[in-house]
């Protein structure tokens, strides 16, 4: 129940806030943002605030159809702290990395670079 709850919020930030795409974004708590991974990939992130920290989601998914591969990473961010995701990507190709950090009143989102335009 709890991560239908997390989903459905996340979605509908998304529908309400929209999703921009950049090298790097500063977002609110249920706020979305969607990172361009490569032409066909990409890696929508939010977050809630607790106690505890930033309960931070990444969803990242590999292709653009309905059968595209879907990983979704979680973690709590206290103050301060931070995390890396590194996603595959083609073959004799770099991995790309984002590293979202915990920043008290916002969530820095440091994005890979990419060589596409945005979608």
């Amino acid at each position: 129940m709890r991560n239908e709850m997390r989903t459905l919020l996340a979605a509908a930030a998304f529908a309400v806030a929209g999703m921009a795409t950049a090298q790097a974004a500063d977002i609110a708590a249920l706020t979305g943002h969607a990172t361009k991974l490569n032409a066909d990939s990409s890696a929508p992130v939010y977050y809630t605030a607790a106690p505890d920290g930033f309960h931070v989601v990444v969803t990242t998914q590999h292709g653009i159809t309905d059968q595209a591969a879907v990983a979704r990473f979680e973690t709590v961010l206290a103050a301060g702290q931070s995390a890396a995701v590194s996603i595959p990507r083609g073959a004799g190709e770099a991995p790309a990395r984002m590293v979202l950090s915990n920043a008290g009143d916002h969530l820095h989102i440091a994005e890979p670079k990419v060589a596409v335009s945005a979608w």
